[in-house]
């Protein structure tokens, strides 16, 4: 194990012990005014709430990073940005609404569910990340590097850049629009798209 692994290990056994231990707790909607700025920015990263209150609505943006929260609400909405790299997040609630973009690198999301709003790009990199919706469109870059995805899903749209790097994707669905660039990182594409739509260039 390298050092950069045995890092992103202790740091993810540290979450575990933290939300399993006494000090775990679910934050109340009345203890979020501790930990909101003057422009209306939740910050959360690093402390030992294990759950967020439903009907949560932030008005700036939400950082999650380094915590042991496994779930956003359904319902929940996020006027600005989700930064929840480093996090216990396996879960994204039903009728999600995130302004800006999604940060999730290095958490422990398994899936992204359909129908979610997201404004900005969506970082899923070193996740245990196994499957996207049909028809999903991000309006930015999509990272999946280092996740054991094994196929995109039909209809993608990726209104920015589309990183494949250290993924287990070979191929690429029948119809893939991206506005940007592709990014294989290394990965031998085996079949590709009938359909596709590239603003940019593929790099290898």
């Amino acid at each position: 194990m390298n050092l950069k692994n045995w890092r992103l290990s202790s740091i993810r056994w540290a979450l575990v012990l933290i939300i399993f231990s006494p000090f775990a707790i679910a934050i109340e909607h009345y203890q979020l005014l501790n930990h909101l700025d003057n422009y209306g920015n939740l910050d959360l990263r690093n402390k030992p709430y294990s759950r967020l209150p439903s009907g949560l609505a932030v008005k700036g943006n939400l950082n999650i990073a380094s915590s042991p929260i496994s779930a956003l609400p359904s319902g929940t909405v996020i006027q600005g940005n989700l930064e929840a790299s480093h996090s216990l997040l396996s879960r994204i609630g039903m009728q999600t609404r995130i302004r800006g973009y999604a940060n999730l690198a290095n958490s422990q999301i398994v899936r992204w569910p359909a129908g979610i709003q997201l404004g900005g790009f969506l970082n899923l990199s070193d996740t245990p990340l196994q499957s996207l919706p049909a028809k999903l469109r991000v309006r930015g870059d999509l990272s999946v590097i280092r996740t054991p995805l094994k196929q995109l899903p039909e209809g993608l749209i990726v209104e920015g850049n589309l990183y494949l790097g250290g993924s287990a994707i070979t191929e690429l669905p029948d119809t893939l629009t991206i506005h940007g660039n592709l990014f294989l990182g290394g990965n031998q594409i085996t079949r590709w798209p009938t359909q596709l739509t590239l603003g940019g260039a593929v790099a290898r």
